[in-house]
């Protein structure tokens, strides 16, 4: 019996080193396969203006960036363009109703209004509201 187990010991041993094997050899081939990026591509965050390759820039318009200088001072200008027309032109959408005081009412919402209205329950609970954050007096 303990011949037995020292033999089934063994076996699960070795299939262990050979399913780790397999493993690596999955691993190695998989980070093989997998494709690369330009390094053009990777670096584009740190060399390039926004949606516009930089060695574009230089081949297209020359005007652009006569030099060091003039091409920084170019790029400043479109980033803080581009970052202020996304925040007023996208992210910044008028009569939205995306502000504390005019939100969108949902038919739960409603509903759920109305059917306190009905049962006076809104008018209690408009009543014992909190409308501020420190103590009031009385002659406040």
């Amino acid at each position: 019996l303990k011949q037995r187990v020292n033999c089934l010991g063994a076996e699960h041993h070795h299939l262990l080193q050979v399913e780790m094997g397999l493993l690596r050899a999955a691993l190695v081939a998989g980070r093989l396969s997998s494709p690369r990026l330009p390094a053009t591509v990777t670096q584009a965050k740190s060399t390039s203006l926004p949606f516009l390759p930089v060695d574009w820039v230089f081949r297209f318009a020359p005007y652009f960036c006569r030099d060091r200088v003039r091409f920084m001072w170019r790029f400043n200008q479109i980033s803080f363009a581009m970052g202020a027309g996304y925040y007023f032109l996208f992210c910044h959408a008028p009569f939205k109703g995306a502000h504390y005081e005019h939100f969108r009412e949902s038919y739960l919402y409603l509903w759920t209004k109305s059917e306190l209205e009905k049962s006076g329950q809104l008018e209690e609970n408009l009543r014992i509201k909190v409308k501020h954050f420190y103590p009031q007096t009385e002659e406040e």
